[in-house]
């Protein structure tokens, strides 16, 4: 069985941008993946889909120069401020492969077991090998969330919102989609613009919308909410400023920061797709659900009265969000799983993104718990890859 001294498993951007480091310090490694999958699947679904980040803040990180989101986009004529359109990102992080990490290698792993001081990695093709160090940098693959009154549904009647095909194939049917966040609000937009009937059910009093921000602002807009890779304000400021910083906070504190910074809502460009065009009602909770005739009956609780009633749907679209929970990665072995510490769900990571069994690292949206929400976006890419590589590469010279 051959053996390399680290593996990377997901070509997202936070993979990519690992590899991309490691290649320049010349540290062994394979990355296992299909290059930006998880973008050009969402892509793919429907036209009109945007980042809710600013473009400048969306870049995969490597130590050459020209290879940022703008570099790609100026010379297009795409957008580099915002919105840009999550297929110019896909085609973004396709291209930064093929020029940076050529060597991804466009499988999937179907299982990860610890074996003594090694990790054994089997891919889709039935090959073995071991890697003496593994990052798990599979991004929000496999962390989709449906809530659990919708777990008796089937498939084919309930799909999260990062899991559709085509909007076009709901056109002239009732959907039902739950959630107020930007993913919500996106899927009821092109819902009705692909022809189907969309209703959003929302348990919040209001659907709240940020604000456009200027590319011009003046000083005293400057100092008020200066704007950052990670949106706009003095706290996502810091966060951009000092990415290294919530790790040192308490957990206690810093995993309710992550659960209540950048609350749901949606961007300001998609505001006029949604507001007073797709039928919203505010303030309720889908408290059951069943199949029925080929469809979904829904129990509806109002806030204000308790009432509950029944609609009758053709399908359920889950803006949910996603859930941070190592269990949901089904390639890594039970008995691995069980011996990661854990913070809610996720691991418990050191200050090197190192979990408690040796050896493996988390990146991306499921190193957030550790690092703080900056790591849930595309922006804390950068730091990761700096000190991942940073460690991996002290840990060579030590071994050497």
């Amino acid at each position: 069985m051959s053996s390399v001294d680290v593996a990377i498993i997901g070509a997202g951007p936070y993979g990519l941008s690992i590899a991309a480091h490691l290649a320049a310090q010349k540290i062994e490694h394979r990355i296992i993946g299909n290059p930006m999958q998880f973008w050009s699947n969402i892509a793919a679904a429907g036209s009109a889909r945007y980042l809710k980040s600013f473009c400048f803040g969306t870049n995969i990180s490597t130590p050459s120069a020209g290879f940022s989101f703008a570099d790609y986009s100026r010379p297009r004529g795409l957008e580099t401020f915002e919105p840009c359109a999550i297929s110019d990102f896909a085609d973004y992080g396709r291209w930064f492969q093929q020029h940076q990490v050529s060597w991804v290698e466009p499988t999937n792993v179907t299982h990860v077991s610890r074996d003594t001081d090694r990790y054994s990695i089997t891919l889709e093709n039935g090959e073995r090998f071991q890697a003496m160090q593994l990052v798990v940098a599979t991004g929000l693959s496999y962390l989709a969330n449906v809530p659990s009154e919708f777990a008796s549904l089937p498939r084919s009647l309930v799909t999260h919102t990062s899991n559709i095909e085509a909007f076009s194939l709901f056109k002239g049917r009732r959907v039902a989609v739950i959630g107020a966040g930007q993913s919500a609000l996106e899927a009821a937009a092109l819902l009705n613009e692909a022809g189907a009937r969309p209703q959003l059910l929302v348990r919040a009093n209001e659907v709240s919308w940020h604000t456009r921000a200027s590319q011009d602002p003046t000083l005293w807009q400057r100092l008020r909410s200066p704007v950052s890779g990670l949106g706009t304000g003095p706290k996502a400021w810091a966060l951009t400023r000092y990415p290294g910083a919530m790790h040192r906070v308490p957990p206690k504190w810093r995993t309710r920061f992550v659960k209540t910074h950048l609350p749901a809502e949606g961007a300001w460009w998609l505001r006029p797709r949604v507001e007073g065009v797709v039928p919203i009602e505010l303030g309720t909770t889908v408290v059951a659900a069943r199949e029925e005739s080929d469809g979904v009956a829904l129990t509806l609780r109002h806030s204000k009265d308790a009432d509950v009633r029944s609609i009758k749907v053709d399908h359920v679209v889950a803006g949910s969000g996603y859930v941070v929970d190592v269990d949901r990665i089904e390639f890594l072995d039970s008995k691995l799983r069980s011996a990661i510490h854990r913070l809610e769900g996720a691991p418990k990571l050191n200050a090197s993104f190192e979990a408690s069994v040796p050896g493996l690292r988390f990146v991306g949206p499921i190193s957030s718990m550790s690092f703080g929400p900056l790591f849930r976006f595309v922006v804390g890419a950068e730091y990761t890859a700096r000190i991942v590589t940073a460690n991996l590469a002290s840990q060579r010279k030590l071994a050497a």
